[in-house]
């Protein structure tokens, strides 16, 4: 059991949850909708009861995009039913019950593992923050206290948790990261407001956090981007697969190969195409396994319903009612993101290498179109040069407004690192 002091911090909506209490909620979420999760995953069989339903192991290769067990570690080698299967014959389908009893087996064990390492933490004092706990880390601790099988093949090694590069507690600033300042495979992006965070580096995770009125561009990401609790954030993300969580008036966008998923309390989402590029963009995109040919940015999944008594999402005394998605954003406020080229100078990629959607090329063409004609204006016009610089200083004015009003005014803070 998880002891009650984990979640203090969350009855008010006032407070931001910290990192193991919204692992340890997306644990229990997990653990409460498993068995729908599951019927919707499942084939319908002869028989009765449990054996009726059934998952074949391509089928469970989809859990894997709300869990996994080690970086490289397929789900499926990760279960005894379907580890070590003959790859040139299909394995058998197993029933949907004996997957449900598994993967609450392992779902209890690492919120046992998270409580007692919460407990020892507040217990010795120490000053230090946790590392991140996954499922792994959990079962591979199980397994040293036990002779059941788990079949993870996560090292057991502190070490290997602590891979990952950080972005924490920025403020009005600019920060740019790229391949160099990396340290394995992860990035997390955590606490950050009013400031344009700048990820150009191929990765496996990314993680954005608790952020608010903040531009994040995520150049390259090979497995899956996680977004939760932030507001008012612009993500810009090139990636397989994102998932977003609890997040309010945030716009995404994506350059991704699965659709979007989203669950939790969201309120006014939009979503819209890949809008940017650097000069390592295709390079990083094939290193880690992302195609530019597949784009299902406007094609959010929904995932469940917002319970009413979760603290953490909800006001109480509500009724369930099915989560928030996203909706797609006018191509009239559609804008291309330029990143600064000195970030890398040099690279093959010279434009967006995710294909526009004809609406929001038509969009850009008729912008192009009219600034154009306003360059020309105003280069026929015939006037002195006193009224030269009231129209210089007009135009200068109004392009100051515009940058606060779009939130474009945080590109243009001093760049900072680390």
């Amino acid at each position: 059991m998880i002891s009650a002091n984990m979640f203090i911090r969350c009855n008010s909506r006032r407070f931001m949850p910290s990192q193991v209490d919204e692992e340890a909620h997306q644990l229990s979420y997990l653990q409460k909708h498993m068995a729908n999760i599951l019927t919707l995953l499942a084939d319908s069989v002869d028989g009765e009861g449990d054996d009726s339903m059934v998952l074949t192991m391509e089928t469970f290769e989809h859990l894997g995009f709300l869990i996994h067990f080690s970086e490289g570690t397929p789900l499926s080698q990760a279960a005894s039913f379907f580890a070590n299967s003959d790859p040139d014959m299909p394995a058998a389908p197993v029933p949907a019950a004996l997957v449900h009893d598994w993967i609450l087996q392992h779902i209890a064990s690492t919120l046992e593992f998270m409580a007692e390492k919460s407990s020892a933490k507040e217990n010795s004092l120490q000053n230090a923050s946790d590392p991140d706990v996954t499922m792994s880390d959990a079962v591979t601790n199980t397994r040293i206290h036990s002779s059941s099988p788990t079949g993870t093949s996560a090292p057991n090694n502190p070490g290997y948790y602590r891979n990952t590069t950080f972005v924490e507690g920025f403020s009005r600033t600019s920060v740019v990261k790229q391949a160099s300042d990396m340290k394995g495979h992860s990035i997390k992006v955590l606490n950050c407001h009013d400031s344009v965070i700048y990820i150009l580096a191929p990765l496996k995770y990314a993680t954005v956090y608790g952020s608010s009125d903040t531009t994040i561009v995520l150049g390259a990401i090979g497995k899956v981007v996680k977004v939760e609790h932030c507001e008012r954030v612009q993500i810009i993300a090139a990636s397989k697969r994102i998932c977003i969580a609890n997040c309010r008036e945030c716009t995404f966008y994506l350059g991704v190969n699965h659709q979007p998923l989203i669950v939790g309390d969201n309120h006014k989402l939009q979503v819209a195409p890949f809008n940017t590029y650097y000069p390592q963009l295709g390079e990083h995109l094939a290193q880690v396994g992302v195609d530019p040919n597949v784009n299902k940015w406007d094609q959010p999944f929904v995932l469940g319903v917002v319970d009413p008594h979760d603290s953490l999402s909800h006001p109480a005394g509500v009724s369930d009612v099915q989560a928030e998605s996203a909706t797609c954003l006018d191509p009239d406020l559609f804008t291309n993101f330029l990143i600064p080229s000195w970030f890398e100078p040099q690279g093959p990629t010279k434009y967006n290498p995710f294909t526009l959607p004809e609406v929001y090329w038509a969009s850009q063409r008729k912008k192009h179109a009219s600034l154009e004609d306003i360059q020309k204006n105003i280069r026929e016009l015939e006037i002195d040069d006193n009224r030269k610089k009231e129209l210089a200083c007009a135009l200068h004015a109004q392009f100051k407004d515009w940058l606060y009003a779009s939130g474009n005014i945080r590109q243009l803070y001093c760049l900072q690192g680390e």
